[in-house]
């Protein structure tokens, strides 16, 4: 558990914890991984055809074992990609295969780059409430935007995602989930408006029902991922 981003802002992370799904099926985990790349292709395409640009410089928080990094940088290779991650031994991995990948050894989120170094997109999957002020770091990530930048959380747990909390439970990691509970849709989208219109937090599928292609296909026809209590948060902005 270290503190930074902003001064008090705390991480919550241990090397010695797992924060993946209990699905161990390696088809299941791909399909999970194949939603998440195609909603962040999404995001980047948007932003390279919004720029007219290929070459942006494109940082994710909180890249655990770095497989959305790999296939994301894999597919543009045009593009910069720099990863952040608080366990030594996932940055250790991924620097070894080649990856600009930095460990969080600092208490302020600007010391974790370069002088005026900046960003055309930031993004991470499920990774805003494992510190202590999700509001705080979400203001933190906007300042290290270009104008015209782009940010995206995705899926992220929030104080109503109930099955997120039986999986916690399950796991017995609330010491490392518990800022969960200050995760409010409301308050994101109070913050986000306070930068710009071009925002969105809407209520998504969990990482858990990506793994089931059929089951999310019907979940997606029942427009279940609107409900909160079964899903999570996806949080976007394009920053002015």
């Amino acid at each position: 558990m270290r503190e930074n981003m902003e001064e008090n802002v705390i991480i919550q992370a241990s090397d010695e914890v797992s924060y993946d799904t209990y699905i161990k099926s390696k088809p299941k985990r791909q399909n999970r991984v194949y939603y998440n790349v195609k909603q962040m292709c999404g995001i980047i395409d948007d932003a390279m055809e919004r720029t007219g640009r290929t070459d942006l410089t494109i940082l994710e928080i909180g890249f655990n074992d770095g497989e959305y990094l790999r296939e994301l940088s894999d597919k543009y290779q045009d593009a910069k990609f720099i990863g952040l991650e608080i366990r030594k031994k996932p940055v250790e991995r991924m620097v070894a295969l080649g990856y600009d990948c930095r460990l969080v050894e600092t208490e302020r989120f600007d010391e974790f780059f370069e002088p005026g170094e900046m960003f055309d997109i930031i993004y991470g999957f499920a990774v805003l409430h494992h510190t202590s002020d999700p509001y705080t770091s979400l203001e933190s990530v906007i300042r290290k935007l270009k104008t015209g930048g782009t940010v995206a959380f995705i899926r992220e747990a929030h104080q109503y995602d109930l099955l997120s909390f039986l999986y916690y439970t399950y796991n017995g990691n609330w010491k490392y989930e518990k800022h969960t509970l200050k995760m409010s849709r409301k308050r994101f989208k109070k913050l986000l408006s306070q930068y710009t219109s071009d925002y969105y937090v809407k209520y998504d599928n969990t990482g858990l029902m990506l793994c089931f292609k059929r089951l999310n296909a019907l979940y997606c026809k029942l427009k279940i991922q609107k409900v909160p209590f079964w899903n999570g948060l996806t949080i976007y902005a394009k920053i002015d």
